[in-house]
């Protein structure tokens, strides 16, 4: 099996428009017609809106499904918060991402603000600037920890 680079891959940063939208880097865009779904989380205590395919979520869904240690309750459960945290979007025809203003709002982003796209591999999770270094650090410093022994991360 051959391997295949990710398509969310790098973090770029950009600024958001007077409308909420965030112009998406054309080798990040779905195919037209294909939609993005956009997902609410938390981590470090900093709120971000995740970008998924619907590959991804779909990933996601079978994750949960077959989640061995759940019972079916708590699974159903899962799927209810998930589905409760996400929306369907489309990029407009100059490849924009509207982050709808509730959900800007939440995520600490404002109009005309700097925001960081950070590729995740099957998704990208967008980041106040501000707020990134936060995540960023927390996440290097547990990384280069666990994984030091390969030698990946650190020379």
């Amino acid at each position: 099996m051959a391997f295949a680079l990710p398509k969310f891959s790098g973090f770029i940063e950009h600024k958001v428009d007077p409308k909420y939208r965030i112009a998406i880097p054309a080798a990040w865009r779905v195919t037209e017609g294909e939609q993005f779904v956009l997902q609410e989380l938390s981590k470090q205590g900093v709120k971000l809106i995740r970008v998924l395919t619907v590959q991804a979520l779909e990933a996601a869904v079978t994750a949960i499904n077959n989640h061995s240690v759940c019972t079916v309750g708590e699974i159903r459960e899962a799927l209810g918060e998930l589905y409760a945290n996400i929306l369907t979007v489309s990029l407009n025809a100059q490849g924009k991402l509207l982050i709808p203003k509730e959900w800007s709002d939440r995520a600490n982003i404002k109009a005309e603000s700097s925001v960081v796209l950070v590729g995740r591999g099957d998704y990208f999770e967008i980041y106040n600037s501000t707020d990134y270094p936060i995540v960023d650090q927390s996440q290097k410093s547990r990384v280069f920890a666990s994984m030091a022994d390969l030698g990946i991360f650190t020379s």
